[in-house]
């Protein structure tokens, strides 16, 4: 079939109806403010990173989560990312991560750059999976409510202030039904999102408790049993279909949920580590499984019903080494450790010390228009051309991003959509930001 010319394409693109299918991605990380002395325990020694030769270490060196201009810089680093909130780790009144979170992330100068909530970290505050103490649910949630969800840059949905709370499926799916009924009577308003979606079988039984369900262990649920594959993949998109028509069912938003690859060898032994690039691809880099994990899996299972969030596991969780966190970017790439066997750590898989990558990825994927192909942040000219080498393809999986409305062909609807966001920006200032400006739209 004869293609129209560019010029052609140009007029149809020009008088086209203004139909604008743009979904602004809320982009959400977990953050963990417990780096420092004191603090628990939580340095950066028992990290995969610390083992490498050479070490691979944070763009910011090893810092204290309290320090303002940690804070400030991770802040920056978070707008550059297109990230709206931190789920800030909670470990209980008076903790250092307590004491970080309101006595220095949310009283900082940049804090009004992101939105902030809390991750209740159940583990610390509700005892064994097997005989669970819930008595210190309630007081603890007395507290947070007096210290943290009125704060103006606490993160609420319509009004309601946000709580994420850590392993649901294993303290309140079977269990709890009596002290989550308290919780909900007490604070009525809460907007509750569970960690609660593990492998295919998600109900709706289990996520009529929620407001919205998501799961922070990507690891265990694809990439433990698949390793960093097109297997993976698959098998988070079956997962994500499934968990989403379950909860919409009941009417409860999904929040879909990615992390770049996963090593805990440095802390603990016993799982295999998934690097950051396709095992399966000799081609792979740097990057390339994240970037996939967004783009073709992640970022379309956006729901409004849970206003187009996702989470993001994690910003600067190092001793399971999933975080996005700049590194250095000095050390190149390596597979060698300083084990016995020069290779204990790493399995003789590649890491990388990516430098701002991942951040960089993060922006590139969630702040696209529609018919930004190019993916430079507007809808112009080279877009155009872009579309015009697949225009009228009936025979094409991504048409290389050319199929905006998901219908595998690349027409006129695709071409109107294109059209009404023509010389559209989205994320096209994140560099103008400054601790004495608010964030850019």
């Amino acid at each position: 079939m004869s293609r129209p010319k560019t010029g052609l394409l140009l007029v149809i693109l020009l008088s086209a109806s203004a139909w604008t299918q743009q979904r602004d991605i809320t982009v959400g990380v977990y953050y963990y403010p417990w780096y420092g002395p004191g603090a628990g325990g939580h340095g950066f020694h028992s990290t995969l990173r610390e083992h490498l030769v050479p070490k691979q270490r944070p763009a910011l060196g090893y810092y204290n989560s309290t320090d303002a201009e940690v804070i400030a810089a991770h802040i920056q680093q978070s707008v550059r990312a297109n990230i709206h909130f931190w789920a800030c780790s909670w470990w209980g009144p008076g903790s250092f991560e307590d004491t970080a979170i309101r006595s220095h992330i949310l009283a900082h100068a940049s804090a009004g750059g992101l939105k902030y909530a809390i991750l209740y970290e159940s583990t610390g505050r509700l005892g064994s999976f097997s005989d669970p103490d819930y008595s210190r649910l309630l007081p603890d949630f007395t507290y947070l409510s007096s210290r943290y969800f009125n704060h103006p840059h606490y993160l609420r949905i319509d009004g309601r202030p946000v709580v994420f709370i850590y392993l649901t499926r294993v303290y309140f799916r079977n269990q709890g039904d009596q002290a989550l009924a308290d919780l909900r009577a007490a604070f009525p308003t809460l907007y509750i999102v569970a960690d609660d979606v593990f492998g295919r079988s998600y109900k709706s039984s289990y996520a009529a408790k929620w407001d919205a369900v998501t799961a922070y262990d990507v690891y265990g649920q694809t990439m433990q049993a698949f390793g960093s594959t097109q297997a993976a993949l698959s098998r988070l998109e079956e997962i994500l279909n499934n968990a989403r028509a379950a909860a919409n069912g009941v009417n409860v938003g999904l929040i879909p949920f990615a992390c770049p690859g996963f090593n805990d060898r440095g802390v603990r032994a016993g799982h295999p580590g998934a690097p950051r690039y396709f095992q399966d691809d000799r081609r792979s880099t740097e990057g390339d499984f994240f970037r996939s994990m967004l783009r073709d899996v992640v970022v379309p299972q956006a729901d409004p019903l849970a206003k187009n969030m996702l989470m993001i596991t994690s910003f600067n969780e190092w001793h399971e080494d999933t975080q996005i966190e700049p590194t250095a970017g000095t050390g190149g790439t390596t597979a060698l450790d300083d084990s016995p066997a020069g290779t204990d750590y790493t399995q003789a898989d590649r890491y990388t010390d990516y430098g701002h990558l991942y951040v960089d990825i993060l922006r590139q994927e969630t702040c696209n228009v529609l018919g930004d192909l190019d993916h430079n942040y507007h809808v112009d000219v080279e877009d155009l051309l872009l579309f015009a080498l697949r225009w009228m393809d009936t025979d094409c999986d991504s048409c290389g991003g050319s199929d905006l409305d998901g219908d595998a062909a690349v027409n006129a609807v695709d071409l109107e959509i294109l059209a009404g966001n023509w010389l559209t920006e989205k994320c096209y200032t994140y560099l103008r930001y400054t601790d004495a400006h608010p964030r850019p739209d």
